[in-house]
């Protein structure tokens, strides 16, 4: 089947002249067809024709000159054919028609007018077969090749099923249809306005109120959609292009909403504005609490803001008690209790009450009397009543400043030992007295610490606490001070902060000068891991405590002479197998090697005195007192080595529980000098006997 094939060359349609000649039917107005050539106007009107065949297939080519309009296959059984196709034939025109093997005839008539919702396949004329308009076309499947006057093809078309086109078809276009079996639908598209829908068929504002008008130029096909507003009295009501109402005072007004694509379409909607009026009342005050004679104000606010007449009537329910003025002002008469009524002008329903209670202006002390150490203070609160009194300022007064002063807001200083009067004197009220007695200050004779000494590890804090002699002191002010803040500092209230290694005095002063001190050591602290280390290199020569925080592993630590070797295994945890602390002097040229640990902690520490050691070495007189001991563990075994000089004291393995190979106790005498060495044991009593 040739599809967009308009120009064929005449010679090639003359060859074909001898072989259908013999079969062409010269009678004007044919209804049937065989094969041959035929001419509109001889053999077939001009206008609308419709080619049909009822059985097999035929070719159909119609010319106008040399422009081939149509070049189709008719197939009775709509293979892949139409069986029929529709063309607007002019005088001249040539019908060319090929008969396939047992084909009948092809069937012609006339039309007098085209369904454009059922269009076959063929060649139509804008104007005179399809008016000329915007359509939407829909079809199974089609193309569609629409040309201008001159035959000059201006667009290609494909319709493909469940889908529609959208396309406008001017005065002169040619279309031809092909490529389907089926027919064409042509629906018209409305492109100018016709009517305008709005959301509101009128409006009630009140004053200051707006509202929104939207509107729908109809139909949805309609190019311009856009709308223009006006309103018919713009002092009552007016109206933005978006649709926006705004009410400006009562009356009434008509919106207009316009096409833009069509004057005459046009929708009106009536506006009634009406004035605002009150909703509410808010009082600033709902209870008052006034003296006679006393005036206030209460301020009303009428809601909402906008309202139009905004007045408000005042009324006493008992003006012997309290009056009021058009403007709110209360006033107090006598002692007694009045309940004012606000309302509406514009709104009797809406009104608010203030309870008003009038009495005498009266003014009262916290306290009627004081009594001081000279050099203290102490303030006198006065309250004035009623609590809405407008002057409640009060005037302080003393009768003997050399006693005692008093500020304007009833701070009094203790000046000398003796008596005076505070008086107390508000504007319209009795004034008020209260009695000062002034003693003698009691200085403070000594400080004492509950601490002389203390040792803290950097980052570690304790608090110091103060006590004056005597305990009637009467000023017990203590001033806290550090002589080395690099090592520990303290805050007003004795907290001791150690900050870096070294020692330093926290001392305690009384105002009048009495001191105690307090000294703290904060140890110097060093971190080994694993690995070999020089003592006097790597770390300071000194008494250490050793532990670690994490973790097992061995320490061993050695030197030339041999008299304080340490071999012990490390833990963080006392878990049976190693020890938590060991305690050993460390001197320069020492070796010592940490295996199996990241992090071994060496602490700075003094000789302490104990009866209560653990692994390591230590000397009596120095760590513990000379005299006669049991000597006992309360976990595990180990050894328990004692030295006098030279010889060898004490070479026990000692255990908490009892065995063939050590003891669970050692009793001996000890005395200054004496060296003892423990390994493998986390506690070691001595118990005096």
């Amino acid at each position: 089947m040739k599809k967009n094939i308009w120009i064929k060359v005449l010679f090639i349609a003359m060859l074909f002249v001898p072989i259908v000649l013999g079969n062409k039917a010269y009678a004007a107005n044919l209804s049937s067809l065989g094969e041959g050539t035929y001419t509109v106007g001889e053999d077939i009107s001009e206008g609308l024709n419709k080619f049909s065949i009822s059985k097999g297939e035929a070719d159909i080519t119609i010319s106008r000159g040399n422009i081939e309009l149509v070049s189709e296959t008719l197939d009775s059984d709509q293979n892949n054919s139409p069986d029929q196709l529709t063309a607007n034939l002019n005088d001249g025109d040539t019908i060319e028609v090929i008969l396939h093997t047992e084909a009948e005839n092809m069937n012609v008539q006339e039309m007098s007018k085209l369904d454009l919702t059922k269009i076959s396949a063929g060649y139509y004329e804008v104007g005179t077969d399809i008016p000329e308009g915007t359509y939407s076309i829909e079809s199974n499947k089609a193309s569609i090749n629409i040309f201008d006057n001159n035959y000059n093809e201006k667009a290609h078309i494909d319709v493909n099923p469940d889908e529609s086109v959208e396309q406008q078809l001017l005065e002169g276009d040619k279309v031809y249809i092909h490529g389907l079996t089926g027919t064409v639908n042509l629906k018209e598209e409305i492109m100018v306005p016709q009517s305008i829908t709005v959301n509101k068929s009128s409006l009630s504002l009140m004053v200051n109120r707006t509202a929104q008008l939207t509107a729908t130029v109809l139909p949805d096909t309609a190019l311009n959609k856009s709308v223009s507003w006006s309103s018919s009295n713009p002092e009552i009501a007016t109206v933005d292009q978006k649709g926006n109402v705004k009410a400006l005072k009562a009356g009434k007004a008509t919106i207009t909403v316009t096409a833009k694509g069509a004057d005459s379409v046009k929708t009106n909607i009536p506006v009634t504005v009406t004035k605002v009026i009150p909703s509410g009342i808010k009082l600033s005050k709902t209870n008052l609490n006034i003296a006679t004679k006393q005036t206030y104000k209460v301020n009303a606010t009428v809601t909402p803001s906008d309202a139009t007449n905004k007045t408000v009537h005042w009324k006493s329910s008992n003006t012997k008690v309290a009056t009021v003025d058009s403007k709110g002002n209360i006033k107090g008469i006598a002692s007694g209790t009045a309940t004012i009524t606000a309302t509406a002008k514009d709104n009797p329903k809406i009104s608010k009450k203030v309870t008003v209670k009038v009495s005498p202006k009266t003014v009262k002390l916290n306290k009627s009397s004081l009594s001081l150490t000279a050099g203290k203070t102490a303030t006198l609160k006065a309250t004035v009543s009623p609590s809405d009194s407008t002057d409640k300022s009060v005037t302080w007064k003393s009768s003997n400043p050399k006693i005692a002063t008093v500020t304007s807001k009833g701070k009094v200083t203790a000046k000398s030992k003796g008596s005076t009067t505070i008086t107390a004197t508000v504007k319209g009220a009795k004034s008020v007295k209260a009695k000062v007695t002034v003693k003698s200050p009691i200085a403070a004779k000594s400080i004492k610490l509950n601490k002389k000494s203390a040792t803290l590890s950097k980052g570690k804090s304790l608090t110091l606490t103060a006590t004056i002699s005597p305990k009637n002191t009467t000023d017990k002010t203590v001033k806290w001070k550090s002589s080395n803040t690099k090592v520990a500092t303290v805050n007003s209230k004795g907290k001791v902060t150690a900050k870096g290694a070294g020692t330093a005095k926290i001392t305690a002063r009384t105002t009048n000068g009495k001191t105690a001190t307090a000294t703290i050591t904060v140890p110097y602290v060093k971190t080994l891991s694993a690995g070999t280390w020089k003592a006097g290199k790597d770390l300071p020569a000194g008494r250490y405590l050793i532990t670690t925080k994490s973790g097992s592993g061995n320490l061993v630590i050695t030197m030339k002479s041999y008299d304080r070797f340490v071999n012990e295994i490390l833990s963080s945890k006392d878990d049976g197998f190693g020890v938590t602390r060991v305690t050993t002097d460390i001197k320069a040229g020492d070796k010592i090697e940490i295996m199996g640990l990241n992090s071994v902690q060496f602490t700075r520490v003094k000789n302490v005195k104990s009866n209560t050691l653990h692994s390591g070495y230590w000397t009596v007189g120095k760590d513990i007192a000379p005299g006669k001991y049991k000597i006992t563990t309360p976990k595990g075994s180990g050894n328990l080595i004692m030295f006098r000089g030279k010889s060898l004291l004490v070479n026990e393995i000692l255990s908490s529980k009892s065995n063939k190979y050590s003891v669970k106790s050692v009793t001996t005498t000890l005395k200054s000098g004496d060296r003892i060495q423990i390994a493998g044991l986390n506690k070691v009593n001595f118990t005096r006997k």
